[in-house]
């Protein structure tokens, strides 16, 4: 590492705290809407690269959140886009889990179709066919993980009060059957965080910490109940405050430079027992149990994403080991990886480069084979999904602030992917990348969404709705819009 790159990352390293209440994001001040490129029209495909609208890294002003007054809507098609969407949760607001964490409940003859949501009175099922919601964990301090694929679970925890972060907290992780109401303890963990089933639901999956310090320096559970995430505050070189995505990044490579040891572990469904399948001193987290093989995981090293060998597989015995992804250029980034519904690939969001060409990429576990889907700058979206046919992508759109610096990027969006044929197929090869393109339509209008929430959204079972969170009318609700266009 040269000089100059050594002091810039003890700089970073060191950026002082700076108190919630003086914001982070980047505010849409004049100067920086006179800079944003004028897109050109409707089926007319953008230049490469996306042109370079990144806002300044530190504000003269703070963030104002959006605003909402008056009664917070049910039913309605959004005038921008013709879609249906719905509030799902009360008015007291909600939650769901994060993307790629299973919400629904298998299908089962005879019963309603359900889906699960966090809500002011606990944990609350969803009828999909009638959207009735219905108490079903009457605990505000149940915490919502994930449902099964293989029995009607519901899958929670209960974190011990304290003064220490979330993960330094022990937890009681509970199951309950969405039918009987049956309520099981499965175990108790003195720390630590679990993500995922797996697909027999014999082994639950989670990581743990040790010794690590909040990721907001200062504050012991750096979590806004407003947005339901850690908020990231910090001051740059010149004293001011940086907007919000500069900020995450310093506190990101802070907490990846410290190299904390951690441990990913499974906890028996039978027994209760505990089991180390991995150490390190990376920083670990998305640990995910495949959907469909129950001995398959894929999980990250997380950090900033330019510095890190992110995505990587193994199987639940420790054994099969491997990265997912390999960069072959600087600042090439990748991450926020999810299964696909058939188990079989991992699809996540690639960069090539940063911040300058967008990709929604897939790997094929067992041949290897690529597929790398462009998406367009204002397409770009905190995270992707995926329908359960496999046959549709949606994002969840971005500000200004985060990593596409998208002038008009703040939408729910459908994506179809469309094959990129050339001129002379024959010379196409299996061994290389497959490229397709992915048309996109706006269904859902998030111009007054704050994403320091992010919408986390995904299909449905039966691939007609996208749910998602937003603060857009001012508390956090639980939405669902129609794939396809109201009539």
């Amino acid at each position: 590492m040269t000089t100059s790159r050594r002091s810039a990352l003890k700089a970073l390293l060191a950026a002082p705290v700076l108190g919630a209440a003086s914001g982070a994001a980047q505010a849409q001040t004049p100067a920086l809407m006179a800079r944003q490129p004028v897109l050109p029209p409707p089926g007319e495909v953008p230049a490469w690269p996306a042109p370079n609208t990144a806002p300044p890294s530190t504000l003269d002003a703070p963030h104002q959140p959006p605003s909402w007054s008056g009664p917070v809507p049910t039913d309605w098609v959004d005038p921008r886009t013709g879609h249906r969407v719905r509030r799902i949760s009360p008015d007291g607001g909600g939650g769901k889990p994060y993307f790629y964490k299973n919400m629904f409940l298998p299908a089962k003859a005879g019963a309603p179709d359900l889906m699960v949501i966090s809500t002011p009175q606990g944990i609350s099922t969803v009828d999909l066919k009638t959207w009735a919601l219905n108490v079903l964990v009457p605990d505000r301090n149940a915490d919502l993980m994930f449902t099964g694929r293989k029995g009607r679970h519901v899958y929670y925890s209960v974190t011990e009060p304290g003064e220490a972060q979330l993960m330094d907290r022990a937890k009681t992780l509970y199951v309950i059957d969405a039918d009987t109401r049956r309520v099981r303890e499965i175990g108790r963990i003195p720390n630590g965080q679990v993500n995922s089933v797996n697909a027999d639901e014999t082994l639950l999956l989670g990581f743990v910490a040790h010794g690590s310090e909040p990721l907001q320096p200062g504050v012991a559970d750096p979590r806004n109940r407003r947005f339901d995430q850690a908020e990231y505050a910090a001051l740059g070189p010149d004293g001011k405050p940086l907007n919000f995505a500069r900020a995450k990044g310093v506190r990101m490579l802070q907490r990846w430079a410290a190299r904390y040891p951690m441990e990913i572990f499974v906890i028996d469904m039978a027994t209760g027992e505990r089991r180390v399948i991995h150490s390190t001193n990376e920083w670990i987290g998305h640990t995910q149990f495949s959907p469909t093989d129950p001995d398959r995981i894929i999980f990250c090293h997380e950090g900033p994403w330019h510095r890190v060998d992110r995505m990587w597989t193994m199987k639940v015995d420790g054994s099969d080991l491997r990265k997912t992804h390999t960069r072959t250029m600087n600042f090439e980034i990748f991450g926020h990886e999810w299964f696909s519904p058939d188990g079989k690939q991992v699809l996540y969001d690639l960069q090539t480069p940063r911040g300058q060409v967008f990709w929604v990429a897939s790997v094929d576990l067992e041949t290897g084979k690529r597929v790398y889907r462009r998406v367009e700058q204002n397409d770009w979206s905190v995270h992707f999904n995926v329908s359960p046919d496999g046959k549709m992508f949606a994002g969840d759109g971005g500000d200004g602030d985060m990593v596409a610096h998208a002038p008009d990027g703040k939408w729910i969006v459908l994506l179809r992917p469309e094959p990129i044929v050339d001129e002379d197929p024959s010379s196409d090869k299996d061994d290389q990348i497959a490229v397709e393109y992915l048309r996109s339509e706006r269904l859902v209008d998030l111009s007054n969404h704050d994403y320091r929430l992010e919408p986390n959204l995904t299909f449905t079972p039966d691939g007609q709705w996208i749910v998602f969170v937003s603060n857009m009318h001012g508390k956090n609700h639980v939405y669902a819009v129609e794939v396809a266009r109201a009539a």
